[in-house]
């Protein structure tokens, strides 16, 4: 069985991959529409179930923080005018905070 760390790790890395501008306009509509709907359920996953039930600890926390950005970076992927034009700008911000999320998920899995 795949730890679920791991499976969020890689939908944060594959949302990257097609949220960042020159794969946003290679990228056929349907593969990101999917990685899009993936990285909107594993988000919520990290808020829902994994932050809630750990949220006075360090990784509850880094769950809520990642996943707030994961759906972000999904609502970047799907559908971009459904954001507040803040959030529109913020994009380089966001993604950048998910790369270091990303990094820190992949960096503590690797040192397990």
């Amino acid at each position: 069985m795949i730890p679920m760390g791991s499976v969020v790790t890689a939908c944060m890395f594959a949302g990257l991959i097609v949220a960042v501008p020159p794969m946003a306009k290679v990228c056929p509509r349907p593969i990101r529409l999917s990685i899009g709907v993936i990285l909107l359920a594993a988000g919520l996953w990290n808020i829902l179930w994994y932050a809630s039930q750990h949220f006075r600890e360090f990784w509850g926390l880094a769950a809520f923080c990642s996943g707030v950005l994961m759906v972000l970076t999904s609502l970047y992927i799907v559908k971009a005018s459904w954001l507040p034009l803040f959030l529109r700008r913020a994009k380089p911000v966001v993604l950048l905070m998910l790369l270091g999320f990303a990094a820190l998920y992949a960096i503590t899995i690797y040192r397990l």
